[in-house]
């Protein structure tokens, strides 16, 4: 055996003793599992960066047939729908028109829908699917998607008149009506908790709405600005900030991934953003100006010192990563830490999203900014309260100290997730009913801070009266406080870290706090064992930042 074969061996095993039934002892060789799944990464990581992948190649076929087989949606106006004459037309018919020109064949078109589109290309129906296609990872599995990307779009809702609905938060606990098989539907139940129903057209879509079996109709935008358009939604509205915002793939089988199909198609997108083409559909069929298209253009025109188009294919037929879109490609190429994410997603199933995905990132982002910002309001609050309650009972003040007592009393027998319910659902419903709303991350500091507040005011009353029977009368300034403080620092230090662990708790609300932000992502990704992980160290880094501050300033109290 060669000797770098041997020290492999010897790396990825290690030996055990083992005792037969005669009582002797041997030593078995037994896999190292950890070694071993190490060997398989970098195996895995060296095929993934070296290996030339086989692909399919239609083209010639699609000649030697004759026509171009293209799937485009007809009921979705202004991008694929039948015209007075009953033919399809559109933005997306006449790009399949202009692949099959560039092709050199006649065009067949194939009405799909968003439900079946995927199906019928994978079973070899259909040669392209042109069809209002949001690009994502799910998709990218199913079949591969041709870059760059040919439109982009979000997710809005047609409000009735009356509705009274000004944000997304608002259409929580209500139902949307929209197409099967579309993504948005998904997108809104798991990230914004908002309940779907799904049709196969959009005329049973628009039919249900306006008989009322849904508060709205959850689309694409352009479209559904395209249906306000037409007049027959006479005091209905699309208001709502622009959500999910995604860019349009053309698709072709996964077979055909790097094949002359593929980088003909690509090439031809790239032209089109470049002279404009694109844009000149987008005016002939009387779209909104699309901010994606105007992106990709400047995009796609830029040039380099050497007056050479920046976004142009390497040696190995593909686009700089610079050019593509950040959150879908893969680990090929990418030596950052998005790229190693990546390859631990492709090697392992392994999926840290908040490292690759810059949604995921700035959802989790924002859920740890608000986490932290909760926990220093309450911790803050917690002890100037108190303090305050603790003296007022210490002193013994007539009427006040019996009522603080009971109620601190009150706050600290009573679960503090049923305080958060009891305040946002049971008196949110009457200062609702008097014309205003109770913001959630103000109920959330309020009612968290009044529940440590009544342990802290505990611990103040007790350390005063210690203080009292040393020193005599404890007076509410600031050297008695302080003396105060001293002796009580290690209960307000727990009360405050047990209160910093139970902001998750304010996700019951749908405050976007990091618990929310992180089982958003679980329910969109799956990855719950990394989020959960993830989640794990977060508490832990912010518990040990508020041990060490209140051991800051134990310090500095001690010292004066």
């Amino acid at each position: 055996m060669p000797f770098a074969a041997c020290r492999l061996r010897l790396r990825l095993s290690r030996r055990r003793p083992v005792t037969d039934d005669r009582g002797n002892v041997t030593a078995v060789p037994v896999a190292n599992p950890l070694l071993r799944t190490a060997v398989i990464f970098v195996l895995a990581a060296v095929s993934l960066f070296s290996a030339a992948p086989t692909v399919a190649d239609d083209l010639d076929g699609i000649r030697e047939r004759g026509r171009l087989v293209v799937g485009v949606k007809e009921d979705y106006a202004p991008f694929g729908f039948r015209n007075p004459e009953g033919t399809l037309v559109g933005y997306d018919v006449d790009i399949a028109r202009a692949f099959a020109e560039t092709i050199g064949v006649p065009v067949e078109l194939v009405p799909v829908t968003s439900a079946n589109r995927l199906q019928k290309l994978r079973r070899g129906e259909i040669d392209v699917v042109v069809a209002t296609m949001g690009d994502t990872r799910g998709r990218r599995e199913l079949v591969h998607m041709v870059e760059p990307h040919y439109y982009g779009d979000g997710a809005n809702v047609l409000l009735p008149p009356g509705a009274g609905i000004s944000d997304w938060a608002d259409l929580r606990g209500k139902t949307l009506c929209t197409i099967r098989g579309a993504l948005w539907g998904r997108l809104a139940e798991e990230r914004l908790l908002i309940d779907t129903i799904g049709f196969n057209t959009t005329r049973g879509t628009s039919l249900a709405l306006r008989v009322g079996h849904c508060a709205g109709w959850l689309y694409d935008e352009v479209n559904l600005l395209n249906e306000l358009r037409s007049g027959e939604w006479e005091g209905y509205e699309v208001s709502l900030p622009t959500r999910f915002i995604l860019p349009w793939a053309v698709a072709v089988r996964k077979e055909e991934a790097g094949g002359r199909l593929d980088r003909l198609l690509g090439d031809l997108l790239a032209r089109w953003h470049r002279d404009g083409f694109l844009q000149g559909l987008e005016r002939r069929w009387d779209l909104p100006p699309s901010p994606y298209l105007k992106r990709a253009r400047e995009t796609w025109t830029e040039r380099d010192e050497t007056e050479e188009h920046v976004c142009r294919r390497d040696d190995a037929g593909r686009w700089p990563l610079s050019c593509r879109e950040a959150s879908l490609v893969t680990s090929e190429g990418r030596r950052d830490l998005s790229g190693m994410a990546l390859l631990l997603l492709e090697t392992t199933g392994l999926d840290a999203s908040v490292l690759y995905d810059p949604t995921d990132r700035s959802i989790f982002l924002v859920g740890l900014g608000l986490t932290a910002a909760l926990s220093i309001v309450t911790v803050v609050l917690s002890i100037v309260l108190g303090v305050v309650f603790g003296w007022l009972m210490h002193r013994r003040v007539l009427v006040v100290a019996p009522l603080l007592r009971i109620g601190c009393a009150v706050l600290r027998m009573t679960p503090p997730l049923l305080q958060l319910y009891i305040v946002f659902l049971g008196l949110g419903g009457v200062v609702l009913a008097l014309g205003f709303t109770l913001d959630a991350f103000t109920v959330a500091a309020c009612v968290l801070s009044l529940y440590a507040a009544a342990a802290n005011a505990v611990a103040f009353c007790h350390a005063s009266d210690v203080a009292a029977n040393r020193n005599g009368v404890v007076r509410f300034r600031l050297s008695d406080i302080r003396s105060v403080l001293a002796l009580c620092f290690a209960a307000l230090m727990g009360n405050c870290v047990n209160i910093v662990k139970a902001t998750g708790m304010a996700s019951t609300l749908a405050l976007p706090e990091l618990v929310f932000a992180s089982t958003s992502i679980i329910a969109d990704k799956g990855n719950d064992g990394i989020m959960m992980n993830l989640l794990l160290l977060a508490y832990f880094v912010l518990v040990i930042l508020v041990i060490q501050a209140f051991r800051l300033v134990e310090r500095r109290v001690t010292a004066s």
